[in-house]
């Protein structure tokens, strides 16, 4: 039978089309006058019914959980989409699921789908409101991922969009949502987690990815957080935005507002990286807060268009508190003329009706820092934009290279301000201070009519600035100081300031109060300006560490005095180097020493006394006090210049033998002490057996500086018997050598060594005549 000549392709292509010719033929047969083929009409219904018929890959199961009792210990476990789906259906038919736990077992892909949030709910003012089917339970993902989520439409404005919709005293942790598209123009409640967290429900190590946008009301986490809540330890990597109507949009949740006497929010720990924007109230954590912000952390760039706008959080408003928070990501607004720019918290403020806000108190932003540009709007500020009425701020650092505003710009807080209050509450007293606060954005770098290197302050009579410095200078414990007279205000008693920079022109620093200080100088120094110095009245410094004070120098030519001392005050020097003769404020057992090397700023150093004893070849004694000098030249020239005193010349200094001051120095044959607290005694004292079998003569030298010229590595090796007699002051030595037995010793190195080759030798041959003999029998064989 001959070989079809057909290609495959054209084989398959009339398998293909069979179906086809088959419709064609039977058309033509029964409806030959038909006009179109009944294979179009075939195809036309095929795609008629995957047009009404289609569906997501997976379908909601009748099966709700793969398998666990809902327990802690066995939980309720999902592993697939089809699970979870039904999982939401049975929340939103009313079982709330409140003390069951829930875990997916899997990664689950939601592909895209249309969502109908977990919980489905609306909000009605700070609560929820009736007809909503919130979740109650506990959902761990366990480190899984959910993915696809997607969202386009709502019931309206307050309906709660999200994975989850409404969250009322639950708990969400260990999970991460990624690539999630939400998109709902319309509403003002919308997160990628959760659209409402309410009534003290947590959310805890959940990572959210992709985008979310809305009119208002719009976070990576949660749309909104009311009355008591907390978020924890959640990262934000999706761009978030609120397109219209007062914004309110947070890298991490939208707004957390209203406040409740038997609650509070947190947001702890959390970070944002996405890029969040819309018209005001915009924060890289929250847009609108009265929460209570720690150690949180935004990199991604924040954008607004009209007010409120900041690094962390948009507006504080009423209650709560923002600390240990670091921004780096840009912050700006477009609108030249908006209120509140700031690289932590764009305005602090109270406003809004009493009811809504139970819990009002003075709002602090403390120990927060900022190292990205601030700019626009009408009061921009490095850490805070425009602070009204009462709070703190503290211990913040700002480090943007520029700050640009159309009006007011401060380096710490740009426009402090008195407003009407009518609504505040009279537990939150008016006064605004800013204090201890680091600025190195130079004035230079600040853009604005009126500004200020830390503040520009409205109302002098009402806000305090002080004590605030472009550099931190001093910490006491954990407390961070940007000027050593703001440390010596407020340190606690008993507390050691720690220099942690130079100080220059510094004013007088004063104890008055009772307490007791100590200044550790930790190798800087300190300079003092014009008419400054230490005022120690009923208060005791004490000075440590290594580092030069002066005084300025006064009409005379000479220093100013270094302290003025009164009542029970006192001062005890115990390290550093002063420009002055400070003897009659050295502590006991230290002493004032001139090094031979001593430079013309601060010569007098303050050490140990059995340091100056050590080191000093000369004493000048001028009255009840003493200075020993480390130059005898410079200890003559020193007692010319005072009359009535006098100069003892010591010896010259003895080699020291590492003990402090050199006392017990074991000189002149006399028996000393080791730094490990070890007898030194005499040279010969220190003699004995080495561990490589030597003594220690062997590591002395010869008179000719040869060390051991006149002995081989074997006679070190197997050291003799020494000679000398016991009253000379040696001792006698044994041989540590152990002469391998298989080898007869003669006692001559030479020779041992002779017969050591000859033995290897001896047995090197042997081995190889039995290996030639081996060999020679393999062979025969």
């Amino acid at each position: 039978m001959p070989r079809s000549t057909r290609s495959h392709d054209a084989v398959r292509e009339e398998i293909a089309m069979a179906p086809y010719r088959s419709v064609h033929a039977f058309t033509v047969r029964f409806f030959p006058h038909s006009s179109v083929s009944l294979r179009w009409v075939v195809a036309a219904f095929a795609l008629l019914a995957a047009l009404c018929w289609a569906s997501p890959a997976w379908a909601v199961d009748s099966t709700v959980f793969a398998s666990g009792a809902g327990t802690e210990a066995d939980p309720y476990l999902i592993e697939n989409a089809s699970q979870i789906a039904a999982f939401r259906d049975a929340v939103n038919a009313g079982d709330d699921y409140d003390g069951k736990y829930v875990a997916p077992g899997a990664d689950v892909d939601l592909e895209g789908a249309e969502w109908t949030p977990i919980g489905a709910g609306t909000r009605k003012s700070s609560g929820i409101a009736e007809g909503s089917t919130p979740f109650a339970g506990t959902f761990d993902g366990a480190g899984h991922t959910v993915s696809g989520l997607k969202i386009t439409s709502t019931q309206g404005a307050d309906y709660a969009i999200g994975l989850f919709g409404i969250l009322d005293g639950a708990t969400v942790k260990n999970l991460t949502v990624a690539d999630a598209k939400i998109a709902v123009p319309q509403s003002e409640l919308a997160g990628i987690l959760c659209g409402m967290l309410a009534n003290d429900s947590t959310v805890s190590g959940v990572n959210v990815y992709g985008s979310v946008s809305g009119k208002a009301g719009v976070g990576g986490i949660a749309g909104r957080m009311t009355l008591s809540g907390a978020i924890e330890n959640c990262e934000n990597s999706a761009s978030v935005t609120a397109a219209g109507g007062v914004g309110n949009a947070g890298g991490i949740v939208g707004a957390a507002y209203y406040t409740t006497p038997s609650g509070r929010m947190s947001i702890t720990g959390c970070h944002n990286s996405g890029s969040i924007s819309g018209t005001d109230c915009i924060g890289g954590i929250a847009g609108l807060s009265a929460a209570f912000v720690s150690n949180c952390e935004n990199s991604g760039a924040i954008a607004g268009t009209s007010y409120s706008v900041g690094g962390i959080v948009g507006e504080q408003k009423n209650y709560g508190a923002v600390s240990g928070c670091i921004n780096s990501g840009a912050v700006s607004t477009s609108n030249a003329s908006a209120y509140g720019i700031g690289g932590i918290v764009g305005w602090a403020r109270y406003d809004g009706a009493a009811p809504a806000y139970a819990t009002s108190a003075p709002i602090t932003v403390t120990g927060c820092a900022n190292s990205a540009s601030v700019q626009g709007g009408s009061c921009a500020g490095g850490i805070v934009g425009t602070f009204y009425n009462a709070g703190t701020v503290s211990e913040n650092a700002n480090t943007a290279a520029s700050i640009t505003s159309s009006s007011f710009v401060g380096g710490i807080v740009d426009n402090l301000q008195n407003a009407d209050i009518s609504s505040l509450p009279s537990t939150v007293p008016e006064g605004i201070l800013v204090e201890n606060n680091v600025s190195a954005t130079p004035l230079n770098a600040i853009t604005a009519p009126l500004k200020g290197p830390y503040a520009y302050n409205n109302t002098p009579s009402d806000f305090t600035v002080r004590d605030n410095g472009s550099a931190w200078v001093a910490q006491a414990g954990a407390t961070r100081y940007a000027t050593l007279a703001g440390a010596f205000a407020t340190a606690p008693d008993h507390s050691t300031i720690k220099l942690v920079s130079s100080v220059s022109e510094q004013p007088t620093l004063s104890i008055s109060d009772g307490r007791e200080l100590t200044l550790d100088l930790a190798g800087f120094n300190l300079f003092f300006a014009t008419d400054g110095g230490l005022s120690l009245r009923d208060g005791a410094l004490t000075v440590t560490g290594q580092g030069d004070v002066a005084t300025a120098e006064g009409a005379d030519g000479k220093p100013e005095p270094l302290a003025t001392v009164s009542g029970t005050g006192s001062l005890a020097l115990k390290g550093g180097s002063y420009n002055q003769d400070v003897a009659p404020y050295v502590a006991d057992s230290y002493a004032e020493f001139v090094p031979a090397d001593a430079h013309a700023t601060a010569p007098f150093s303050v050490v140990p006394a059995s340091t100056a004893k050590h080191n000093a070849q000369a004493v000048v004694h001028d009255g009840g006090k003493t200075v020993y000098y480390g130059d005898a030249g410079a200890a003559r020239t020193a007692a010319a210049a005072a009359p009535g005193a006098t100069v003892e010349e010591l010896k010259a200094p003895s080699t020291p033998s590492g003990n402090e001051g050199g006392e017990g120095n074991p000189s002149d044959g006399q028996t000393g002490t080791t730094n490990d607290g070890q007898p030194s005694g005499d040279a010969n004292a220190n003699a004995g057996d080495k561990t490589d079998g030597s003594t220690a003569a062997d590591d002395q030298t010869d008179g000719n500086g040869t060390k051991g010229a006149d002995k081989d590595d074997a006679s070190k090796a197997t050291a003799k018997p020494s000679t000398s007699s016991a009253a000379s002051g040696t001792h006698t030595y044994r041989s540590s050598s152990i002469a391998y037995r298989g080898v007869p010793q003669t006692g001559d190195a030479a020779t041992d060594a002779l017969l050591a080759v000859g033995a290897l030798a001896v047995v090197s041959g042997g081995a190889a005549a039995l290996a030639r003999a081996r060999m020679k029998r393999a062979r025969a064989k």
